[in-house]
């Protein structure tokens, strides 16, 4: 069995691959995301259901777990408090590391300020995104242990790794876009310069192009010629549409956001419009695996996909998008509702997930 190396990056554009010139040597596919933001998207990816984009939480079975049963072993490395064994992410994994330090995680009193609506300019002056970035391994740090972890490991091999310096604000010190100017494009979009305008941009495409540059890095140290599977959780707004970053508390769901790109290199998938929901069907059949009934994605190497839903949860209610890629239609802030073998799940707080591991997710702007 061959082994499988799937890479996730956040926040990339389908439109500004032109960015990751290795990545871009290789047949990229449209691919429409299931959700908004990270958690649900990536949850829903490793599920392939509208429950995880719903409960923001990978429900079983998931891709690991399937790849597991057929023999693989499994290693997922994410460093993003969205992803954190919490939610589920490590379920099926042989190794899985989400890079936490639970000791350096906040404070009570930013906890209590980023519940109000009203606050949360305060919240983002004193401490936007920036404030825990660097208390995060880079994204080469995480992609050396990944070549480590991959090289040590029997085969078949199945490595999820998921690259985070593409997120807002753009990666760690002189690479990130400053505090003030971030601020100002957050909550003054229409105040910004061309040049501003011009740096944003800028280091988000110096972002896409050191995540490249990891990519290949990360192919080429491994002790294998492995599938590749790449793909973005989300993507992102550069004042396409009146607004700047993916805030999830907007419930938007435009093409910058939900429109990604998608690598099959070693697949045989033909070229066609796809939901993210196809790629936990179409590697588990490619590795000999077996789908799921519960999985909502098509196996590609069979099916193509005809229409897609994206659904933009933000605690009680939704933006829900269906498309089959000539028509579009959009509910907002609706109060969405899924139906399964009996079953029903709506949109859900975290009311269960612990304050600190709260707290980290609210330091990447995921604050209500």
């Amino acid at each position: 069995m061959e082994d499988i190396v799937f890479v996730t990056a956040d926040s990339v554009r389908y439109d500004y691959m032109d960015a990751m010139e290795y990545l871009s040597s290789f047949d990229v596919q449209e691919g429409m995301a299931a959700a908004h933001y990270t958690r649900p998207s990536l949850a829903s990816i490793h599920s392939s259901t509208f429950k995880s984009v719903l409960t923001g939480r990978v429900e079983n079975p998931t891709l690991a777990e399937q790849l597991s049963a057929a023999g693989y072993t499994c290693l997922g490395l994410s460093p993003n408090p969205n992803t954190d064994a919490t939610f589920g992410f490590g379920d099926g994994f042989d190794r899985y590391d989400s890079f936490l330090d639970p000791g350096n995680r906040g404070s009570g009193l930013r906890q209590y300020l980023a519940r109000f609506n009203t606050l949360r300019k305060i919240y983002y002056k004193f401490y936007p995104p920036h404030a825990k970035s660097e208390d995060r391994p880079r994204d080469r740090e995480v992609v050396e242990q990944a070549i480590e972890w991959f090289n040590e490991a029997e085969s078949p091999r199945f490595l999820w790794i998921h690259l985070m310096e593409t997120h807002r604000p753009y990666g760690a010190g002189d690479d990130a876009v400053s505090k003030e100017l971030d601020q100002k494009a957050f909550f003054k979009p229409n105040k910004l310069t061309d040049s501003e305008k011009d740096e944003i941009e800028g280091k988000y495409r110096d972002s896409l192009a050191r995540a490249d540059e990891n990519v290949q890095h990360l192919l080429e140290n491994i002790d294998s010629d492995p599938a590749l599977v790449f793909t973005a959780d989300h993507g992102e707004g550069f004042d396409d549409e009146g607004y700047y970053f993916h805030q999830p508390q907007l419930r938007r769901v435009d093409d910058c956001l939900v429109k990604v790109p998608v690598i099959f290199d070693g697949l045989p998938v033909d070229e066609g419009p796809l939901s993210l929901l196809d790629l936990a069907p179409t590697i588990t059949a490619s590795a000999g695996g077996e789908v799921p009934d519960s999985w909502l994605g098509n196996n590609l190497l069979e099916t193509d996909t005809d229409y897609t839903i994206t659904v933009a949860p933000w605690h009680d209610q939704a933006t829900v998008l269906w498309q089959d890629f000539e028509h579009r239609l959009v509910s907002h802030d609706a109060d969405v509702i899924f139906e399964s073998a009996g079953s029903r799940t709506d949109v859900s707080e975290d009311e269960d997930v612990p304050e600190d591991l709260k707290e980290q997710m609210r330091d990447l702007g995921y604050v209500k």
